[in-house]
């Protein structure tokens, strides 16, 4: 097969959902997340930018699959999901079909309710480590006309990634290379490695970070929390990982980078909402 591309989002913002802080030292990282985001489901519906990264991160994500979409009808695949907004807006921008998968069954339920019945877009509950499996199960059970690794044109993992350890991020993005035609494209976003030392406590976002090494503290489950832009302070995790884990990852699944970009504050985001954006303005997100 040719090499697949990976259009590589690099730094970007972070994943913004919501959930209670627990003793999470001795769980897995997908365990946290299932439980964070099975209790905080109905609190991510929406249907315009909240969060931070809807109006940083995701945008991003968003212009750099747009020359891959636009009078192409692609069909994509989106992993991590969450309660489908990324989906809902590629659907928006002329995807012909998505298929979008979480570890959160509340936040699959969420994803379909939201949906309203099109026919478009269809989701699944899994886990990164089984995304090919339980694809196929999706498919199998839908009755749909679809073949692993000749109908996915697009992968899309919006904020997946700061929520696995390194060796679970990388099986993943193996899974996703298999799932993708060839020739296909793979758009990621997380936040950027730097983040780790963002620990001001007046910031809409920060980790609990300080004193931490950016070599040492890989794989580390990192608390935080991030604002709205309405006022609401939500908890978050972050499993940070270096720039080198992120990019031997791609390169060992086999992907080709073709574009790394970085997000923060604009000067349209300034002039948007000064008070909300001020305390990470100049800073990658």
């Amino acid at each position: 097969h040719r090499p697949k591309d990976s259009v590589r989002s690099v730094a970007f913002s972070n994943r913004n959902r919501g959930g209670g802080q627990e003793k999470d030292d001795d769980k897995t990282s997908s365990e946290v997340s299932r439980t964070m985001y099975n209790k905080q489901a109905s609190n991510w519906i929406r249907t315009k930018p909240r969060c931070l990264s809807d109006f940083t991160g995701r945008p991003v994500v968003f212009s750099m699959l747009e020359p891959h979409i636009k009078d192409k009808d692609p069909t994509i695949l989106d992993v991590g999901c969450g309660e489908g907004y990324c989906a809902r807006k590629v659907l928006e921008m002329g995807a012909a079909k998505v298929i979008g998968c979480d570890i959160s069954a509340e936040m699959i339920k969420s994803a379909v309710e939201t949906s309203k019945g099109d026919q478009r877009c269809s989701f699944y509950t899994s886990p990164c480590s089984e995304l090919l499996s339980g694809l196929k199960d999706h498919i199998s059970t839908s009755g749909s006309e679809f073949e692993i690794n000749s109908s996915i044109d697009i992968a899309m993992a919006v904020f997946l990634f700061n929520y696995l350890t390194s060796d679970d991020m990388g099986n993943c993005i193996k899974q996703i290379y298999t799932a993708l035609k060839p020739g296909g494209i793979f758009v990621f976003s997380v936040p950027h490695p730097s983040m780790i030392f963002c620990h001001d406590e007046e910031s809409i976002f920060r980790l609990e970070s300080k004193g931490k090494g950016y070599f040492s503290s890989t794989d580390e489950k990192i608390l935080g929390h991030i604002s709205t832009i309405d006022g609401e302070k939500l908890n978050i995790m972050s499993v940070h990982k270096t720039l080198n884990n992120y990019i031997k990852a791609i390169n060992e699944a086999g992907f080709k980078i073709i574009d790394i970009q970085e997000a923060g504050v604009t000067e349209e985001h300034m002039k948007l909402h000064p008070e909300f954006f001020d305390t990470v303005k100049d800073r990658p997100l």
